[in-house]
């Protein structure tokens, strides 16, 4: 296993230091040419159809959800979480075929994510876990698969610890799969020394929309072999909003959430000093919550991540060998589905086979 649930402090941290005011370098995934902003263009189209036609709003515990649907009742459910920093719209380019697969998708967006904005930033995962509860009980979803990645996969993992009798089956994507207090005591050194020598990190302002999915680009597209999977230039625009001064930023406001460039985001010893929702990230703890599990689990392991595995995977499906299957993505990045989407959908589908 690799672990890469730093993403939102590395990645982007990496690529902030990387990219700098360098428009067109060598490196530019994206360069400003009238076809690219034609390219950029087309998939602000195509991200706007696609919410028009399988966007939805639910109000839940005092805030209203956005989540994306696809399929129909005879399907399945599958409720979805994605990673911090991205939205529901990371499931498009395989939603349609998780529908053929017999699954009826719910991609949410989660408090402070995406069209999902909050004033209290007073919450933690198991808020969001009792966001998709009331969602169910509103839509009538008795049971569900619940699925997850990166921190997804810790709002999976907390859903099961609070609400396990609703739960079918479970997908942990690179998350929700380890104790993530350990994984930042063995990685707290490390990530220590990489940090000192790069530069103070702010979250990036842009003077248009093109101009946000240039930076996007590099930072995703490097991960996913150098061009964009199928419908992933789509899910970036929801990645990029427009501000009341008229400049484009990121969707979600990392100080109020997560903190991922203070020092206590890498220090074991700060937790203390988080937001709410990164504290309650660092408390995730498979084998305690899934102690009992009684029922079939996924967990995808992505081996193109940055940092070495202690076997934590390995150590949570030997506990139930008969319940847990740990499927290898060689070469992959964190963000396993968007590379990935065949492989994706065929353990989804094994998943499906071993609940009916």
């Amino acid at each position: 296993m690799k672990y890469c649930l730093f993403h939102p402090i590395i990645t982007l941290a990496l690529s902030l230091f990387a990219i700098g005011a360098q428009a067109n370098s060598p490196q530019d995934i994206l360069p400003d040419t009238s076809e690219n902003r034609a390219r950029v263009a087309a998939a602000y189209e195509q991200y706007l159809n696609i919410d028009r036609e399988h966007g939805r709003f639910i109000e839940v515990n005092g805030i209203k959800m956005h989540y994306l649907e696809w399929g129909d009742d005879s399907g399945v459910p599958l409720i979805w979480s994605h990673g911090y920093s991205s939205t529901g719209f990371e499931l498009v380019n395989v939603a349609d075929q998780l529908v053929e697969a017999g699954y009826h998708v719910y991609s949410i967006s989660y408090r402070g994510h995406g069209h999902t904005q909050v004033d209290n930033y007073e919450f933690s995962l198991a808020h969001i876990a009792d966001d998709i509860a009331a969602m169910m009980d509103k839509l009538g979803i008795e049971k569900a698969v619940i699925g997850g990645l990166s921190l997804g996969g810790g709002v999976t993992t907390t859903f099961y610890e609070n609400y396990p009798e609703r739960v079918l089956g479970i997908v942990l994507e690179d998350g929700g799969a380890d104790a993530v207090q350990l994984r930042t005591e063995i990685m707290y050194e490390q990530m220590k020394a990489m940090l000192e020598h790069m530069p103070a990190m702010q979250m990036p302002v842009f003077q248009d929309r093109f101009a946000g999915i240039k930076f996007m680009a590099n930072l995703y597209v490097p991960g996913w072999g150098g061009e964009f999977p199928k419908l992933s230039m789509v899910a970036l625009h929801s990645f990029v909003v427009e501000k009341k001064d008229g400049t484009f930023g990121m969707h979600h406001d990392d100080a109020k959430m997560f903190d991922a460039f203070g020092e206590a985001a890498i220090n074991p010893g700060l937790t203390h000093r988080l937001p709410l929702l990164h504290q309650s990230w660092r408390r995730v703890h498979p084998y305690i919550t899934y102690r009992n599990l009684s029922v079939p689990m996924v967990i995808i392991d992505p081996t193109g991540d940055l940092f070495d595995a202690t076997g934590s995977f390995e150590k949570l499906r030997d506990m139930h060998p008969d319940l847990i299957t740990l499927v290898d993505y060689p070469n992959t990045p964190h963000a396993a589905h968007p590379m990935r989407p065949e492989w994706f959908v065929r353990d989804l589908e094994a998943l499906l086979e071993r609940i009916k």
